[in-house]
């Protein structure tokens, strides 16, 4: 029996059980889920093949299958486990793959054709699919990948981002390769054909897989990015970019295209050469150029660009800008202390001209300037002349093109066409005339010169609009000469001017003395009006009076006759029943009721007494002082028995007794006496 209590026995058994232990924790894996484990064979395989850098299906060597999160056990002599991070591509990043191992690429081309393996996640399947070693064609997009970083190699890179304003010029480093009778690569196939089974649409440069299967060639491409981001491989396509092309207000743009084959020329021979002595020739020869209107053809197209914002390749086009509002073009001296203001700039402008359109701080968009020094002529009589012009041209939309087909440039139409032309215009009129005449000519030689380049520009399919003579430098001592003169004629118009205002001030004064004496005048005449008026005025109230007094005294008499009559007719009616006696004493009492006759005095003075006639005179005095103070009687006014004279009422006393006539006796009434007792 074996003694359990012997310590040699245990101690081999813990020795064991230590060492197994060792190797069991030697062999434990754990990969967590951020990471990936990368197996390296150590011995007990087949080797690899010469060339061969990862292994697979038992090899030894570095692993191509990696293990996903877990714990495992391997041997640890065998086995050795390398723990990777997961790869992780940012959103706005991308990854390219460079293969350690596989095929090696074919002949001409830089990038290895895509193999499905998972987003290289599965080398193994990566490299039996028949994988290229070197970069490869496809890339990983923003996301978490388990890859073995041993079999490949990535680098992360920035997404092409194209902001607004910019676009994105494409030149494809892989691929097909370019005839050489191309600058720009056509455009790859969307769809299967015969010759590419497997072409399809790459998604604006983001399959490259699909844009080598679509037959897309190297070099420039046609299409371009517009705004946004794309997740371009950086490593088969180069993005350039650029800003927008912006054709500005007043101007269009003529685009030469650089897509297509090169144009057969056929031979021709050479333009007989004019010896007419203007600038009339053939503007537009076959040899020259070609205007065409298909886009994939090189040349000039014949419909320019109207102004806007265009995501215009550069490479596949060459836009010319060409004014069509107002060229203005300046033969002026800025340096002259007396030369006008123009609208232009101070000095040359810094740009080169020949880059049209250039821009200063004086200028904007859409307007420019070509200035030359002034004019320098010479009159037919020997002065030195220096003429201040400004020209004012036009090209049309529809002939921009043509413009640039024959001259390259505005620039070189202004340099060769109209500088030489106004220059020789000038100076061909200024040598027929003399200084003067050409100063005082200015108008009708700034006419018969825009006449005559209306006329020379339509030929090269210009619009002359205007030209402005501004100024003109004439010697000085001519001038001289000129200014005493018209002093002198100015002092003559001066003086008979004097005269003509001394005899205006003559016919001044007198009508301003009438003028004072109008209003005198005027009354005067107003005054003969109103007499004449207030006359004619008292004449009608006379014609006016005599007419009512005749027509009242008719009215009058007429009612006194009528109630007379009436009366007659009474009395004569109650004299047949009564008779006439008793009828008059009735009227008498009638007239006493009425108080028309008085039978009692109204004063009374007595006295007594045998004075005689003092007291007559005493009395008599008395009634006089009592009568004046008693109210009179209102006058009775006629009746038809009166004898139609007037009765006058007055006192009762000797000084205002009233007079009238009985209308029955015929006799006056008695005289009322005034009464009054005295105390004698």
């Amino acid at each position: 029996m074996v003694d359990l209590t012997d310590p040699t026995i245990w101690l081999p058994i813990v020795l064991a059980g230590l060492i197994l232990f060792v190797f069991l924790l030697a062999g434990l894996f754990l990969i967590t889920e951020n990471e990936v484990g990368i197996l390296t064979r150590r011995m007990f395989g087949n080797r690899m093949p010469p060339g061969q850098v990862i292994a697979r299906h038992g090899q030894i060597g570095v692993q191509a299958t990696t293990l996903m999160p877990g714990l495992y056990w391997r041997m640890p002599f065998i086995w050795n486990i390398k723990k990777a991070p997961v790869i992780e591509v940012g959103e706005a990043n991308i990854a390219t793959v460079e293969s350690i191992d596989g095929r090696p690429l074919a002949k001409g081309r830089l990038l290895g054709d895509e193999i499905e393996c998972n987003q290289f996640q599965d080398a193994e399947k990566f490299l039996d699919g028949g994988g290229f070693k070197g970069p490869q064609v496809g890339i990983l997009r923003p996301g978490k990948y388990r890859i073995n970083t041993l079999a490949f190699t990535l680098k992360m890179w920035t997404a092409a981002q194209i902001n607004a304003g910019q676009v994105g010029i494409i030149t494809a480093q892989d691929g097909r390769p370019l005839p050489s009778r191309l600058i720009i690569a056509p455009v790859p196939l969307t769809s299967p054909s015969p010759d590419q089974p497997h072409a399809r649409t790459h998604n604006y440069f983001q399959d490259g897989p699909a844009f080598l299967d679509s037959g897309g060639f190297r070099g420039p491409q046609q299409d371009t990015l517009q705004p946004g981001r794309y997740y371009v491989n950086p490593l088969l396509f180069n993005v350039d970019i650029k800003s927008v092309f912006e054709v500005p207000p007043g101007f269009v743009a003529v685009l030469r295209s650089n897509i297509g084959e090169e144009l057969d020329r056929s031979d021709s021979k050479p333009t007989p050469i004019t010896d007419r002595p203007d600038f009339d020739q053939t503007v537009h020869s076959a040899i020259e150029t070609i205007l065409t209107t298909d886009r994939n053809r090189r040349g000039i197209w014949q419909v320019p660009v109207a102004p806007g914002k265009y995501n215009l390749n550069p490479v596949a086009f060459t836009a010319y800008l060409v004014p069509t509002s107002a060229i203005m073009v300046d033969w002026a001296s800025s340096e002259r202390p007396n030369a006008p203001e123009m609208s232009r700039p101070s000095t040359a402008p810094v740009s080169d001209t020949s880059s049209y359109p250039y821009l200063t701080d004086q200028t904007a968009k859409g307007v420019s300037f070509f200035q030359f020094t002034q004019l320098k002529v010479t009159s037919k009589d020997g002065f030195q002349l220096e003429v201040d012009v400004r020209m004012v041209i036009r090209i049309l939309p529809e002939n921009a093109a043509f413009i640039i087909a024959r001259f390259g440039s505005v620039f070189n139409l202004i340099q060769q066409i109209v500088h030489p032309l106004i220059d020789a215009s000038f100076r061909n009129n200024a040598g027929e005339k003399k200084a003067l005449e050409f100063v005082q000519g200015r108008s009708q030689l700034q006419q018969e010169a825009l006449e005559k380049a209306r006329t020379e520009f339509a030929k090269y399919m210009v619009e002359a609009q205007n030209l402005l003579i501004s100024y003109i430098a004439v010697d000085e001592s001519l001038l001289a000469t000129q200014t005493q003169k018209e002093i002198a004629i100015q002092q003559q118009a001066q003086y008979q001017q004097q005269a003509l205002a001394e005899e205006q001030r003559i016919a001044v004064q007198e009508k301003t003395a009438r003028a004072n004496l109008q209003p005198q005048v005027v009354q005067a005449v107003l005054q003969v009006e109103i007499n004449e008026n207030e006359a004619k005025a008292l004449v009608k109230q006379a014609e006016g009076i005599r007419d009512s007094t005749r027509i009242k005294a008719d009215g009058e008499g007429a009612a006194v006759r009528t109630v007379g009559q009436a009366q007659a007719d009474a009395y004569l009616a109650q004299a047949e029943v009564i008779g006439p006696e008793r009828v008059a004493l009735v009227r008498v009492m009638e007239q006493v009721k009425d108080g028309h006759v008085r039978i009692t005095p109204d004063t009374l003075v007595a006295t007594s007494g045998d004075s005689g006639g003092a007291n007559t005179m005493i009395t008599a005095y008395l009634a006089t002082l009592l009568g004046s103070k008693t109210t009179p009687l209102p006058a009775r006014r006629p009746t038809a028995e009166s004898d139609g004279s007037a009765g006058v009422a007055g006192t009762g006393g000797p000084a205002g007794a009233s007079t009238s006539t009985n209308p029955m006796t015929g006799s006056a009434p008695p005289t009322p006496k005034s009464s009054t007792k005295s105390s004698t």
